[in-house]
């Protein structure tokens, strides 16, 4: 099953009916695909005890430019649109950004910057109406108090 973790009973269920069963049923049984299997039939190190890798994969390639070339731009103006902040780029490092590549991470970093150094956003209080607030009226005949209408 898609994103469900395996947990260390499933495996030790699919070891032990790996002895007297196939791969297929074996891992039926324990409640995850064959593909799994092929996995822990590799490596049965049991999941409570993998080191589960997190964090970049790819180094960022706006690393040594996002300070020196990037930054002034956005602190001169913060409206600029990342496509601009690209081409901006390419035209300084042609060889290294040749294509759109870095567009998504330029966008997400922008993006990211915005939301710590970029303009305030405006707060906006909604008013909810209360049912018979503003149409309170004691409805008082005032013509006997000898007051003048007002002109």
């Amino acid at each position: 099953m898609p994103y469900k973790f395996i947990t260390d009973e499933q495996l030790r269920l699919y070891m032990t009916d790996r002895k007297t069963h196939g791969q297929r049923t074996a891992a039926a049984r324990a409640g995850f695909s064959e593909r799994t299997a092929r996995r822990f039939d590799v490596d049965a190190t049991l999941p409570s005890q993998r080191n589960i890798k997190r964090g970049r994969t790819v180094s960022d390639p706006l690393e040594d430019i996002w300070d020196k070339d990037i930054l002034p731009i956005l602190d001169k103006d913060n409206s600029v649109k990342p496509i601009t902040l690209l081409r901006h780029i390419q035209s300084l490092y042609p060889l290294r950004f040749p294509d759109d590549r870095v567009k998504r991470t330029l966008e997400r970093r922008v993006r990211g910057w915005r939301a710590l150094n970029g303009p305030e956003k405006d707060i906006i209080f909604r008013q909810t109406p209360e049912p018979g607030y503003m149409g309170q009226s004691d409805f008082t005949d005032a013509a006997d108090l000898g007051s003048s209408p007002l002109c």
